[in-house]
């Protein structure tokens, strides 16, 4: 059962992958919440689309590979470039010629990318702890090679494309208990874990193959520093996916306004959307 039903939904197709995306809400301005990659599916906005679809009309899309979105079957196909331009084609879809992008992680960076690609269309953008590689990797992500086989798998060990393959349902509950930090948080890494079965290992392995545009820190920059529109930025201060450092700097250089949740992990919009919603609904009413 959901908290409220979608006014309309439906499909677009980029590159031969069926895009879902569903609408609530009809107020001014449009928000479209952009996901964070492959691995969760637009549930992940559950918490924000009833509150924010009372003022706005709110609209989000599953990822290719998860939710009722097509299943890619090349790396190619969950480029950034080709992920963005579906994005765009739902915007198409529903007649918006002008929107406000909110996203977390790489939907962070997806929100920021097409702000600078089509300022005339982006009236703001909120990044949520932004997945722009503005600083190194932490060092737990890039400490153990992804692609060797080892004889047993420990912590961050098993971010490995073997153990995913072995054990997919292991690595998404150790992953997402180390994306929510927060106590009391077991509900919400029950959901992620949930959603993430609609992925799998061969999703994830495809995304990790395919082609990232803020993939190194002056591509990142650039991205940020073509941005023109207003932009928020939340960080959380024990995010463990992205540098926590990230989100300001990218607030430093877009000239945001800039949160820091003091404790917060890297969802901040499931742990703390109360917060999280208010920030939303105080930015789109400046618009």
């Amino acid at each position: 059962m959901r908290a409220l039903e979608p006014t309309t939904s439906g499909f677009v197709d980029r590159d031969g992958i069926a895009v879902h995306y569903e609408v609530y809400g009809d107020g001014a301005p449009t928000v479209y919440l952009l996901m964070p990659d492959v691995i969760v599916h637009s549930r992940a906005w559950k918490a924000q689309i009833p509150f924010l679809a009372r003022h706005f009309r709110v609209v989000v899309s599953d990822p290719p590979g998860n939710g009722l979105s097509g299943t890619p079957v090349a790396a190619d196909q969950m480029d950034d470039d080709v992920v963005i331009a579906g994005q765009w084609a739902v915007l198409d879809a529903i007649g918006a010629d002008q929107a406000v992008l909110v996203g977390v992680c790489t939907g962070a960076g997806h929100a920021l990318i097409m702000a600078g690609q089509r300022p005339e269309r982006v009236l703001g953008a909120c990044a949520i702890n932004p997945g722009v590689r503005l600083t190194e990797p932490l060092p737990h992500r890039i400490a153990f090679d992804f692609d060797a086989p080892r004889d047993s798998y420990e912590g961050w060990q098993k971010q490995n494309r073997h153990y995913w393959k072995q054990d997919w349902a292991d690595w998404s509950q150790f992953f997402f208990g180390q994306m929510f930090p927060e106590p009391h948080s077991t509900k919400q890494v029950e959901d992620c874990v949930d959603w993430s079965m609609g992925a799998g290992a061969d999703m994830l392995i495809l995304e990790y193959a395919s082609t990232y545009l803020a993939a190194d820190i002056p591509s990142s920059r650039a991205i940020c520093e073509a941005v023109r529109c207003p932009v928020l930025v939340i960080t959380g201060s024990l995010d463990m996916c992205q540098d926590p450092r990230r989100g300001p700097i990218a607030a430093e250089i877009t000239g945001a306004d800039l949160v820091v949740i003091d404790g917060g992990g890297h969802l901040p919009q499931a742990r703390d959307p109360v917060k999280v919603n208010l920030l939303l609904r105080d930015f789109l009413t400046r618009l």
